[in-house]
């Protein structure tokens, strides 16, 4: 298994836990429903070694590509941190508390990065603190300070299709009951960090895309997120856990569903998702691959 010096790349899951569409059709999907009250907030799967790993290596290399906080944040990163010390004790055991900022100590011990909104709905939930070390595309220090709108800005009809809904759910998210969604992509690389620095080396990797080598080297990645409200601080807690897995490891009608999505997808959203100078090569592939019937 690789792992690279700054960042880097790990084995697929193998098999894809959670896959978003359940249709083989694009639409826009809100998709937040409550987390069961059998499953944790946080996840610890068979690449946490490795993962730890790469994200302590990250945060001590380009610590402020990586981390950022407003100085208000200190007493909700102090509950966060408790919170999820609490939640996955096992993770934290050997944990030794540091003088920094108490998300950058807990962003050392779980696999999933870490995001604290303001819990005050006239400032717009702002950023106020964030561990992201394998984002999709975006850097915490680019959102650290803006609004839930100014951090979407980018996405396609956020603004009239999921801001509303989007308000109204973080103003009446309630202590100790978290939710959960899935958000969606395919990438041309399989770096678990894909911050917009390395933007030169993820477009040569498209250009490199055929349909021949879409399958191993095209990964549909998933991101598992939550948001829990903070009982004392009322700030909220958005945690990412992404998986990933080569095209070609799909199952048969996952690959379908894919394509079909991949063929009805708004040009904007591929755009924004980077999906689109690898779009014609990926439906090849996957309408390829397929058994005949």
């Amino acid at each position: 298994m690789r792992v690279a010096a700054l960042g880097g790349v790990r084995k697929s899951d193998r098999v894809m836990q959670y896959f978003p569409l359940q249709d083989d059709r694009f639409e826009h999907q809100f998709g937040i429903s409550a987390l069961p009250a059998n499953e944790s907030i946080l996840e610890q799967t068979d690449h946490y070694q490795e993962e730890i790993q790469l994200r302590r290596e990250l945060l001590r290399s380009d610590l402020a590509n990586h981390f950022q906080a407003l100085p208000q944040s200190e007493p909700a990163q102090r509950e966060a941190t408790e919170t999820l010390a609490a939640t996955a004790p096992e993770l934290f055991k050997n944990r030794s508390a540091e003088d920094g900022p108490p998300l950058l100590d807990a962003a050392k011990y779980v696999q999933e990065d870490l995001v604290l909104l303001s819990g005050d709905a006239a400032s717009g939930h702002g950023v106020i603190a964030g561990a992201v070390c394998f984002p999709s595309g975006w850097s915490i220090r680019d959102k650290i300070g803006k609004s839930i709108m100014e951090v979407h800005d980018p996405v396609p009809e956020y603004a009239s299709v999921m801001a509303t809904s989007t308000d109204r759910l973080l103003s009446k998210l309630k202590p100790k009951r978290p939710v959960w969604r899935m958000n969606w992509g395919v990438r041309p690389w399989e770096r678990l960090d894909q911050s917009p620095k390395w933007a030169t080396e993820l477009e040569s990797h498209a250009k490199a895309i055929t349909t021949e080598n879409a399958g191993r080297e095209c990964f549909f990645r998933v991101e598992r997120q939550t948001l829990s409200r903070l009982g004392h601080t009322n700030a909220i807690l958005f945690t990412i856990h992404t998986h990933q897995t080569p095209l070609e490891e799909l199952i048969p009608w996952q690959q379908h569903n894919l394509a079909g999505v991949l063929e009805s997808c708004p040009e904007a959203t591929l755009h924004y998702k980077g999906i689109a100078p690898i779009r014609d090569a990926v439906i090849a592939y996957l309408k390829k691959s397929r058994p005949k019937k």
